[in-house]
């Protein structure tokens, strides 16, 4: 009795959460598979644990799927905006693209995940994901306005959207490496789509 009252008062009151490493096994296992192709004992034996403990931490494979889409979301959302905000000059538009093109790489895995290999893989994450897009449309219009003031607001917006567009396209293509990405190599592929994003938004006459 005395043995089993000194063993739990030497047990650690709070076992650590091992939900990061759970969702680190499933970014890497998913930022090269779909989702339909791994199971929750992959993800479990890819992060050194039984399938059980996957389950203390997450309902179903989705609700963790959705935690990871819902996580790069918001850094993407938080990362863009920042930028944009400082774009004060129609020339700065193409250097923005440039430089997110390459915070992706340094992004690779989850960005993967985002726009590659989750992409209608639950009703939830594509929520998550049109009300991402819808957020930087928003800040993506306003810096155009900005830098821009003769547009009107339909050339503004429309020029708001396409920017948009192209970064998730560029992004899109970067890391799936597609053929334009492979042709080209990183350095002239970033160098292309800057020069697609000059002819958004013209220059002050």
């Amino acid at each position: 009795m005395l043995q089993s009252m000194e063993q739990k008062r030497t047990r650690p009151a709070n076992r650590p959460s091992r939900r990061p490493e759970i969702v680190r096994a499933a970014v890497d296992l998913l930022s090269v598979q779909l989702p339909d192709a791994i199971s929750v004992g992959d993800i479990a034996a890819q992060a050194g644990m039984t399938p059980a403990a996957f389950y203390y931490h997450f309902p179903s494979k989705d609700d963790l799927l959705n935690e990871i889409v819902a996580s790069f979301a918001a850094e993407w959302v938080d990362e863009l905006t920042a930028r944009l905000g400082k774009v004060q000059t129609v020339g700065e538009v193409p250097d923005l693209v440039a430089m997110m093109i390459s915070w992706l790489d340094d992004h690779e895995r989850p960005a993967t995940v985002y726009f590659v290999t989750s992409v209608a893989a639950t009703e939830k994450a594509e929520e998550t994901r049109r009300k991402a897009r819808n957020d930087v449309y928003s800040v993506a219009i306003a810096a155009v306005r900005r830098v821009w003031p003769e547009g009107t607001a339909a050339e503004t917006g429309v020029a708001g959207v396409a920017l948009v567009i192209l970064l998730e396209v560029s992004a899109r293509s970067r890391l799936q490496v597609d053929e334009s990405y492979r042709g080209l190599g990183p350095v002239r592929f970033r160098a292309a789509a800057a020069s697609l994003a000059r002819g958004l938004v013209p220059a002050a006459s």
